[in-house]
């Protein structure tokens, strides 16, 4: 991967990859812009039946914030739109189309086909479900005498008087967190993983997050995985928050190799 420093001028930015008739390689007209706030056209750079995604890139080195994360992604979901497409990481940076065209799709025809084979008609949502924090407290403590037990015993107490008790308290709370987490995830996974062609578990990001999926799914599928997710938000509201996005690029099921050198 190459980033543009102070020392070059422009280069080509990279989006996806994809089938070039798809995505419109004899009038590839694209109404999204291009990263880095330049309002740069995006155009198409075809190799025999693939083509790459791509638009001049600002001669500073792209900073990871969010309007160049948005125009990113706006244009991987044009394109998307178009035909299914192999996203390229944010930041990926070639010195000239040649090197789009030479480095990335004649060097990796091969395998830019392979990986665009294993997802043709398929698309990933994304699902992450948290519990409600007043919710899951109550619960742990409703369903724990123990904890509930030396809560009632801490409440009201000098904490410098209660130090090692509120120590174990948090520990038991952790533990039953985990424990709860894990009861949880695989009863939604055991609803949802059938439905999907794959899935990729990705690491929690808070201590209140149970599931942080990604689900490759046909095409046919996404209405019935849809019902299940809809029902199954409904009948837990009162504990649970769900947040589902897609369809989306199939970001987690694919690796696009970017490799510049000779």
């Amino acid at each position: 991967m190459t980033s543009i420093g102070p020392a070059t001028s422009t280069g080509t930015y990279v989006y996806c990859v994809g089938y070039a008739r798809a995505l419109g390689e004899s009038s590839p007209t694209f109404s999204a812009h291009g990263v880095g706030g330049t309002g740069d056209a995006v155009r198409v750079i075809s190799f025999e039946d693939l083509a790459a995604v791509v638009s001049d890139a600002p001669a500073a080195r792209l900073d990871i914030k969010r309007a160049n994360l948005l125009a990113h992604e706006q244009v991987v979901e044009e394109a998307l739109q178009r035909s299914i497409v192999l996203p390229v990481a944010f930041g990926t940076v070639a010195l000239s189309d040649d090197d789009v065209r030479e480095k990335l799709l004649a060097r990796e025809y091969e395998e830019l086909h392979r990986q665009l084979d294993s997802v043709y008609g398929c698309v990933e949502l994304d699902l992450r479900v948290l519990w409600k924090r007043e919710q899951l407290f109550a619960r742990i403590a409703a369903e724990n005498d123990q904890i509930r037990a030396l809560r009632d015993d801490l409440a009201g107490r000098d904490p410098d008087s209660a130090y090692y008790e509120r120590i174990q308290l948090g520990e038991l709370t952790v533990a039953a967190i985990d424990e709860l987490r894990g009861e949880e995830s695989a009863t939604i996974l055991a609803q949802l993983e059938p439905l999907a062609i794959e899935t990729k578990l990705n690491p929690n990001l808070t201590d209140m997050m149970i599931v942080n999926a990604a689900f490759l799914l046909a095409n046919e599928q996404i209405p019935e995985f849809d019902a299940v997710v809809q029902a199954f938000g409904a009948s837990s509201s009162d504990r649970l928050h769900f947040q589902y996005v897609g369809p989306l690029a199939p970001y987690n099921f694919v690796n696009v190799a970017v490799d510049w050198s000779e």
